[in-house]
């Protein structure tokens, strides 16, 4: 058996990372020597190319019995993702362990390209055929919070998602629902939807950051206007994604409370991470450093 992880220092695939780490029979896919450094000592093999060629991807999946398939939103996600997956299974790859979104539900969601692309990812995957087809299904990541350590430890959280509550997951949930899926001899397969324990709004949030701090933290909404469109322009963030980000923070912000997904208790066999314990293990750690 062979497992192939693709982005395995992203957001969710760092932690994959670790929880594989030790493993001799899965195969990590970096962009760059700068990539595999930061990847650090693994047991498994380091592959380096670029997941738009096609000869670098036809030589990872080479003898792949499992992938584990993300990518960032960006662009080109969907051919990226798409020709990867096909060119897995073509090349005998029984499972595929695709990073996906968590549907929204209720009156006024519209179409959002971050969602969709995932949908339109798993749909070809599904018309084509793979033997074994496991799709994770987050909320939104705390982790995504920690880019925003210093400003939280000033006693604000500024976000865009508005008034809503949702099961914000902690991504070492995701990796290892992600790494049981992998390695089990039979997995659960399907939509598996991954939640923490229980909907939060933002200021709940805050106050569950600030007693871990020591401080208070307030929410700060941010309207969806044109002032958030430049900020994230200047960032060097195209139009097409700021659009996708834009109807998913507006679905964030017309669904309300969202329903909690059972994939941690139901895989692992254990409650999801907290808030708490995302606060008091990650961002103080961060928070600390900035």
């Amino acid at each position: 058996m062979t497992i192939l992880v693709t982005t395995p220092n992203g957001t969710v695939g760092r932690f994959l990372t670790e929880v594989l780490r030790d493993h001799s029979d899965v195969r990590f896919f970096v962009r760059s020597e700068a990539g595999a450094k930061k990847l650090g000592e693994v047991r498994g093999e380091v592959f380096r190319g670029e997941v738009t060629d096609p000869a670098d991807v036809r030589a990872a999946v080479t003898g792949v019995d499992r992938l584990y398939l993300a990518h960032p939103f960006v662009d080109n996600q969907v051919d990226v993702e798409t020709n990867l997956g096909l060119a897995a299974i073509e090349a005998g790859t029984r499972r595929i362990v695709k990073l996906g979104a968590r549907a929204f539900s209720g009156k006024g969601i519209v179409p959002d390209a971050v969602t969709g692309a995932h949908d339109t990812i798993t749909e070809r995957l599904r018309r084509v055929g793979v033997p074994e087809l496991t799709v994770l299904r987050p909320d939104r990541f705390l982790q995504n919070f920690l880019p925003a350590a210093a400003s939280i430890a000033e006693g604000a959280l500024a976000d865009p998602a508005g008034p809503g509550a949702r099961g914000y997951v902690d991504t070492r949930d995701i990796a290892d629902v992600a790494a049981a899926e992998l390695l089990a001899e039979r997995p659960i397969g399907g939509d598996i939807e991954i939640s923490g324990p229980r909907a939060l709004t933002l200021q709940e949030l805050c106050d569950r950051f600030g007693a871990a701090l020591g401080r208070p933290v307030r929410y700060v909404d941010v309207p969806l206007d044109d002032a958030w469109r430049s900020a994230l322009a200047d960032r060097g963030v195209t139009p097409q994604v700021i659009d996708g980000l834009h109807d998913l923070y507006a679905n964030y912000r017309q669904e309300g409370v969202a329903g909690l997904g059972d994939g941690v208790s139901r895989v692992l066999g254990r409650p999801p991470r907290s808030a708490e314990d995302f606060a008091a293990e990650l961002l103080a750690t961060a928070v600390s450093s900035t």
